[in-house]
């Protein structure tokens, strides 16, 4: 699955692809009838599972959450990787060499980047829907 940035239903700021969130709302269920509540909502609406927020907000909180687990782990990866290629020494005479580390530095640079757009849509997200089970008390 990829991960990419997208523009928000508004058409302001950005946010995450359906599919992905859709994929944590799957993965985080508890029970074959979490599942069956999901495949009858589609049925109801466009056919696409889980495409809808989950009416638990507690359990959409936890969903975004594991997501966001996730993402963080990559961000390490990758920033780990970035850091890694800075710290090769190449020969001067090698252009070729360079030219590459430069291309796969430039590459995963650019990953971080929407990893860490992710990750902040994620945080801001649920940041938001917590606040929402706070002001519903």
């Amino acid at each position: 699955m990829s991960i990419r940035e997208v523009r928000s239903s508004r058409g302001k700021g950005k946010g995450i692809p359906q599919t992905l969130r859709a994929f944590a709302r799957i993965l985080s269920t508890t029970s074959p009838g979490e599942l069956q509540e999901m495949e009858m909502e589609a049925e109801q609406n466009d056919g696409r599972l889980a495409r809808r927020p989950l009416k638990n907000v507690s359990r959409e909180i936890e969903a975004h959450h594991m997501l966001h687990t996730e993402v963080m782990h990559l961000i390490q990866e990758y920033d780990a990787s970035v850091k890694t290629l800075r710290r090769v020494n190449h020969p001067s005479n090698d252009e070729k060499y360079a030219h590459r580390n430069q291309l796969a530095h430039d590459l995963l640079t650019g990953e971080l980047r929407v990893l860490k757009s992710v990750s902040s849509w994620l945080t801001n997200y649920c940041a938001t829907l917590s606040a929402q089970i706070v002001h519903s008390f």
